[in-house]
Order: structure tokens, then C-alpha cells, then sequence
């Protein structure tokens, strides 16, 4: 690993975070725009994946990510408590040179302090405790708790030099534990139409460029998989169980252009997107899900002015 993560573990507990930028929808800097996990909501004793979309400037290189986790105790709504001189031996873990036997007990120290990945060496898991609901009424199982998870990206500077607090992207993501009866999963996008007209298949990135003509307005629909919108029974505040339905919504960004409106909402989840007016513009779209439970799935497009 590397020594200038330390920066971002002081970031993690300090709270301080990257500068804001004029638009949200805008993606001109460093940014962590969705954090996913598998399964969305996790049983006690499960172990949970994760994923997530960060966003690289095209003049930036990624130096990593970390990632903590923990069920917070008591009432703290950002974070975990991290052991100070746990963290401080992220400087000298390099799964390069460190003896295997050394690495391996230092890696065991660090997840006792919430570590539980660092990419691209360590990929992210987090197993839910086997005793996270003790203690808990039937009703109170079947809500669960929230585990947060911390995510924070770094990037490597030019100049070699460590980046400052302000350098960095942090992000939050909350992952329900729970006994629930429905449970809930990560949705999927099918597809993005534009103007009606399916154009990527499945979900990832697509290499070829969508090529618009400069300032053509275009309309940009995310096609949900059949399952994407899951009914799931709800305890109200008065113990009584009632049978609900997601309402999701997508977040939209873009390096360029403009859309109409950067968030929709089920059943209306298009946009209208107005390309660059530069001719031989390119640069990246990118459309996050949201299920208003926690679950995530995304898109990223590449985009052409000719």
C-alpha cells in the first residue's frame, strides 16, 4: 500500500472532505458517484461485496480507494470510530515486499479497525456480524440496523508529492442488516434508449462513442429490468406490516452538455440531453439508480460531437 493514504485515513476521521463544484451534475473533478453492495441487504453472517462508480478526470490517475466498515454504536451518522494506531500501519502494508506472515497479521489488525479493502490490491468485503441484531425485538429484526461503510479515493499527484485533505473524494454508503421478509436487491438497467431506440445492451461501459451532432438535443431513457421495482412489506411505527412498492429515481452527470433536469423519477425516468456545441468534443455520461433503499445500478456512455 502506500504511505499517502494515511492522508486519506486522517480525512476519514476528521470529516473533512473534497471541495463542492458549481453544478452536481457536472463531472469536472475526482468524484465517487455511487457505492453498490451484494446483496443489498444483508442476513447476519453474510458477506457483502461491493462495487462502485468513481469518476477519474482525464488529466487524474487513481492512486486508490479505501474502504472501512462497521455497525456504528450509538447514534453516528457519518462514520466509525477507527483505532488511531491500527490505521498508522497502512504505511508500511506493501503486499510487494512485506513478509507474507507479517502482511497477513497486519491485515488482520487493520480489519479489527473496520479496514476492509483497498483497491486495486484488496477488493472490498464486509461480512456482516453474526451478533448484529442481537438484543433486538422480532419487529426490530425484521427493520434491522444500518452498517456504513466509508469509501475514500485518492489520486496520484503529478509532481509525486502527497495530495491534501481538499485532494481528496469521500463517500458514505449505508447497508442495511436485517431479518426482513423481502429483502431488498440491487435493481438493473437493461438498456438506455435514446430517442426511443435501444442502443446499449446490459450494463458496464460501452467503448464505441454515441456520436451526436454538435447541440443536438436528444432524449435519454434507462430501461429497467423487469425486476428492478420490488414490492417489499414495510413495519410502520405502530408494529403494523404494510406491503409498499420502490420508487426509484436517476441521478445524471456528464462531462459536457447539458440536460434539461440531473434528477428523474419513476414512472419518468428520461431526460433530455443537449450535446456540446464543440465539434470533436468527447466525453462521458453516466446514469446512477437509485431504489430509495439502498440498492444502486448504473450506466456509463461515451459520448462524440462530430
Amino acid at each position: 500500500m502506500h504511505t499517502r493514504l494515511l492522508v486519506a485515513t486522517v480525512a476519514l476521521t476528521s470529516g473533512c472532505g473534497a471541495n463542492t463544484m458549481a453544478q452536481e451534475w457536472q463531472l469536472d473533478r475526482l468524484r465517487i458517484l455511487a457505492v453498490k453492495g451484494t446483496p443489498a441487504e444483508p442476513r447476519p453472517g453474510e458477506l457483502v461485496t461491493f462495487d462502485s462508480l468513481v469518476y477519474v478526470p482525464p488529466n487524474q490517475t487513481l492512486d486508490g480507494v479505501l474502504w472501512f466498515g462497521c455497525i456504528p454504536e450509538g447514534d453516528i451518522g457519518f462514520g466509525c470510530p477507527f483505532d488511531e494506531d491500527a490505521l498508522s500501519s497502512l504505511s508500511e502494508l506493501d503486499p510487494s515486499t512485506t513478509d507474507p506472515a507479517e502482511f497477513a497479521a497486519a491485515l488482520e489488525e487493520l480489519q479489527e479497525a473496520g479496514f476492509i479493502g483497498f483497491e486495486p490490491y484488496l477488493a472490498p468485503t464486509w461480512q456482516a456480524p453474526l451478533d448484529a441484531l442481537d438484543g433486538l425485538t422480532e419487529a426490530q429484526r425484521q427493520e434491522g440496523v444500518n452498517a456504513v461503510i466509508n469509501l475514500t479515493a485518492t489520486p496520484a499527484l503529478e509532481d509525486g508529492s502527497e495530495p491534501e485533505t481538499d485532494d481528496l473524494e469521500i463517500a458514505y454508503k449505508r447497508i442495511p442488516v436485517s431479518e426482513a421478509q423481502t429483502p431488498n436487491h440491487n435493481p438493473d438497467i437493461d438498456t438506455v434508449a435514446v430517442q426511443g431506440q435501444g442502443w446499449i445492451q446490459g450494463t458496464g461501459t460501452l467503448n464505441d462513442p454515441l456520436v451526436l451532432a454538435a447541440g443536438k438535443v436528444v432524449t435519454l431513457t434507462p430501461i429497467l429490468a423487469e425486476d428492478a421495482v420490488e414490492s417489499y412489506i414495510y413495519t410502520t411505527s405502530t408494529g403494523e406490516l404494510e406491503e409498499r412498492e420502490e420508487e426509484p429515481y436517476c441521478s445524471w452527470y456528464t462531462e459536457g452538455g447539458q440536460f434539461d433536469q440531473n434528477i428523474s423519477l419513476q414512472p419518468h425516468l428520461d431526460v433530455e440531453f443537449t450535446a456540446p456545441e464543440q465539434s470533436g468534443w468527447t466525453g462521458l455520461l453516466a446514469v446512477v439508480l437509485r431504489d430509495r433503499r439502498g440498492g444502486m445500478a448504473w450506466q456509463t456512455l461515451h459520448l462524440a460531437v462530430e
